[in-house]
């Protein structure tokens, strides 16, 4: 099948950032289908790499960009992938949100085309961002929930990254045909890093008792990296044991270096900045745990948060300073533990808990790669999701 793949926020492997389109679009081509991507970025720029051609259109978006320059962001992009998506040869067109406008393009694509359309839901526009106060305006929240039901109405098949959002998207459109297929767990990736644990955490200079917290994501304001640095800053006054790390960038970078200083720590050795995905896979199987964290809003709850397989593609738990279907399902495993909100209360826990052998980090550690192998291994996932782009194209022949 000749497959279009619409997806504004695609990352190569050796740059920062989500690595689902690529990972997906890859294997569809080894599973022998003709694959083009059409997505944003600085400069446009028309590319093929392991037989996947990219159309990187010149839209540029970054996380720390303000609340307009994202919108215009997200509209320059669904004008000109619609123009690009039109005119490319289809069997099935596939659109991943976020942002929701990129189901314009995808819808009128699969018109003009008589594809079938495929629709992913990253995230549940517009309840989440209604949910958090971030729109406000009732003709803007009338238009997203008017785009929204037409997304799902058009499409044939719509995926979903968690049990929650297949439920939303369930209660805007009960007739949809649904499937969940989750973030995954790039297993391979990671294996380096696994077998080199002891070596690479040597060449970081952290200490064999040194406890080490990872994060590595968005800095965006959903995901609360204030919290985490004001845990650093609680720890640190407490047990020098104690290492936190966070990678990454966005709305909340300047903001949260402030806090880190605040507390006398280090901001640049707490906050280094963004480092590719390369790094990431060699770095985070070293440390001891990794760090899951939002703002306290049950909207997000539901969220397929990729640092999470992340995590236990590299044998790492997690901590958790959230409620969600993840910290369940990795409670229930022995691969994850929630921490208080309050980050002193969070930094007590912690302490007490590594004292007294509350965390078994190493039962913790064979809990996260046993269930990244059996639930969430990425080629396992793939299989789930090249059935409903096959199982549509064979709907129309």
């Amino acid at each position: 099948m000749r497959i279009v793949y619409i997806h504004q926020h695609f990352n190569f492997p050796w740059e920062p950032g989500w690595q689902r389109p690529w990972q997906f679009a890859r294997r569809l081509v080894r599973a022998g289908h003709e694959v083009t991507v059409i997505c944003g970025g600085s400069k446009a720029e028309d590319l093929s790499l392991e037989g996947v051609t990219i159309r990187r259109l010149a839209v540029p978006y970054e996380n720390a960009m303000a609340f307009q320059q994202r919108v215009r962001s997200f509209i320059s992009f669904m004008a000109r992938a619609t123009l690009s998506a039109a005119q490319a040869d289809a069997d099935v067109v596939f659109a991943s949100s976020t942002p929701l406008t990129t189901a314009v393009p995808g819808i009128i694509a699969s018109k003009l085309r008589r594809a079938p359309f495929v629709f992913e839901v990253r995230d549940l526009w517009p309840e989440a961002p209604v949910a958090l106060g971030f729109v406000k305006n009732p003709i803007t929240i009338l238009a997203a929930r008017t785009l929204e039901k037409l997304a799902y109405r058009s499409a044939d098949h719509v995926i979903a990254l968690s049990p929650g959002m297949e439920e939303g998207v369930r209660r805007v459109w009960p007739r949809a045909r649904t499937t969940v297929v989750p973030n995954a767990s790039d297993l391979e990736n990671f294996s380096e890093g696994r077998a080199r644990r002891a070596e690479i955490r040597e060449e970081l200079g952290w200490e064999a008792d040194d406890v080490v917290l990872f994060y590595a994501g968005s800095f965006g304001i959903t995901y609360d990296v204030p919290w985490l640095v004001r845990l650093a800053g609680e720890l640190h006054q407490r047990d020098a044991r104690f290492r936190v790390v966070a990678y990454g960038e966005g709305a909340d970078t300047e903001r949260t270096r402030d806090i880190a200083r605040s507390y006398g720590l280090d901001a640049y050795a707490v906050l280094p900045g963004k480092i590719p995905r390369t790094e990431i896979e060699r770095m985070l199987p070293a440390a001891d745990f990794a760090v899951s964290t939002l703002v306290d809003n049950p909207a997000l709850e539901i969220n397929s948060l990729n640092k999470v397989f992340d995590a236990l593609a590299a044998a790492r738990p997690v901590l958790f300073n959230h409620a969600g279907w993840l910290p369940e399902v990795l409670a229930r495993a022995g691969a994850g533990w929630e921490l208080p909100r309050d980050p002193a209360q969070a930094a007590e826990r912690l302490i007490d808990w590594v004292d007294t052998g509350g965390l078994d980090l190493l039962a913790g550690s064979e809990a996260a790669l046993a269930l990244a192998r059996s639930e969430f291994d990425r080629d396992l996932l793939f299989t789930r999701f090249l059935g409903v782009l096959e199982a549509v194209g064979k709907d129309i022949e």
